[in-house]
């Protein structure tokens, strides 16, 4: 169903990524280990652009980590299966020439080989776009088991910021659709103001989950209700930074691996962290660029 209260403001922005010969080879070990957790802070927002954007200079600081990265070669493990709908995206921003993670998942499109994250995690404030980008699903305990390259992405533009903090990418899958060797999360645009039954996602390095490492090289995931307010639906919980563009689901299944995502992980303050309402005119108009690209 549509959410016809809330609809495209600016213009839909597209960006095919540098891909080079070498972007997988770039995150190694070390870099993977190294890069920043990319947040953003809930007090900066305000009513005009909806952005916040500041960067963190937290790292996981967890030097023993065991990282490996295979392009397509699963780590070897009982029980162990890397092709889950949701990982980490690592990226190097052609501003401040660092390296960012953050989380991001695998939704259902037509395309198949599209992925939702956070805005900020493709273009910043200083219209800058992300380069060297790779998705690692079932990123888990440091180790990269499936480096997937990511082609480009797909933003709302509003006054060189983006409108709301979510975005596409699109995969750079040369063996058919990634959304069939993953799986995926449907996606609902009108599920109502309250949300129960909502599990969170995401690979922080601090905040407030309970039984989370907090080391950004571990999934952590809280459960609990949604709440609407304005243009942003509400968890009241820090989910902690690394988590951003994290995926909000709806009724997850953890052994199926499905559900509806709803909301994706924007800005945090201490008890509250929030995502945009998505715009069901924005969202698929965000899926279709990303595809054409």
């Amino acid at each position: 169903m549509a959410n016809s209260k809330y609809t495209v403001a600016g213009s839909i922005v597209t960006k095919v990524f540098d891909i080079k010969d070498d972007t997988i080879a770039y995150w190694t070990p070390e870099k993977m280990r190294d890069a920043i957790s990319l947040t953003t802070n809930e007090s900066e927002n305000n009513n005009k652009t909806r952005n916040a954007i500041p960067l963190t200079t937290n790292k996981s600081g967890n030097n023993k980590t065991n990282y490996r990265t295979k392009r397509d070669r699963p780590v070897k493990k009982s029980n162990f299966n890397p092709y889950v709908p949701y990982g980490k995206l690592f990226f190097h921003n052609t501003g401040d020439g660092k390296d960012y993670f953050c989380t991001a998942s695998v939704i259902r499109t037509e395309n198949g080989n599209i992925g939702l994250t956070g805005a900020h995690c493709i273009y910043d404030q200083n219209n800058n776009w992300s380069s060297n980008m790779v998705f690692c699903p079932g990123f888990e305990n440091g180790e990269c088991p499936v480096s997937i390259p990511v082609k480009g992405g797909s933003v709302e533009v509003v006054n060189g910021n983006y409108y709301y903090d979510y975005g596409m990418i699109k995969f750079n899958y040369d063996q058919g659709k990634l959304q069939d060797k993953t799986g995926c999360f449907d996606w609902d645009t009108n599920p109502g103001d309250t949300v129960n039954d909502i599990t969170v996602i995401g690979y922080p390095i601090n905040g407030e989950i309970a039984n989370c490492k907090k080391d950004g090289s571990s999934l952590c995931q809280w459960s609990g209700s949604s709440f609407r307010s304005g243009s942003f639906r509400y968890v009241p919980i820090n989910t902690g930074s690394g988590s951003s563009g994290g995926p909000w689901i709806r009724t997850y299944d953890s052994k199926s691996q499905t559900g509806w995502v709803i909301g994706s992980t924007s800005a945090s303050s201490p008890g509250s962290t929030n995502s945009a309402i998505y715009s069901y005119d924005e969202f698929t108009k965000l899926i279709n660029e990303a595809s054409k690209l």
